[in-house]
């Protein structure tokens, strides 16, 4: 069986129907499946599910988007912070590695969570 992609389009509705749901609910979400236990709201738990299959998926099939083109500019950036003998590289390049850096965090806790939400067993989905 072929996955297909999701589009744009329904990326971003996917993406702004989980904005809609409040921060504390979100939370409470990735902090009970963390415990392995759903939501108890069905319509918070549907979103968390279907953002965390949205996220967990691939967005293209560029090699923009892989998790070693990303750690590879993070030390390249970083790489070219300590090395560099002149200042203007050295301090651009060391706030671009470390934002990289923050970002690769970022995404590594977000599939974290969205993997924890996918595991919880659900009967109805």
């Amino acid at each position: 069986m072929t996955e297909t992609r999701l589009t744009r389009r329904e990326r971003r509705a996917i993406a702004a129907e989980w904005r809609e749901v409040p921060f504390k609910a979100r939370r409470e979400a990735a902090r009970l499946a963390k415990r392995g236990e759903r939501h108890p709201d069905g319509s918070v738990d549907a979103a968390a599910v279907r953002f965390s299959r949205m996220a967990l998926q691939e967005p293209s099939s560029s090699f923009l988007y892989t998790r070693t083109f990303q750690v590879m500019l993070t030390m390249t950036l970083l790489l070219i912070a300590v090395l560099w003998a002149e200042p203007f590289p050295r301090w651009t390049s060391g706030i671009g590695g470390s934002a990289c850096l923050l970002l690769l965090i970022f995404d590594w806790d977000l599939k974290r969570d969205a993997r924890r939400i996918l595991a919880v067993p659900r009967t109805d989905c």
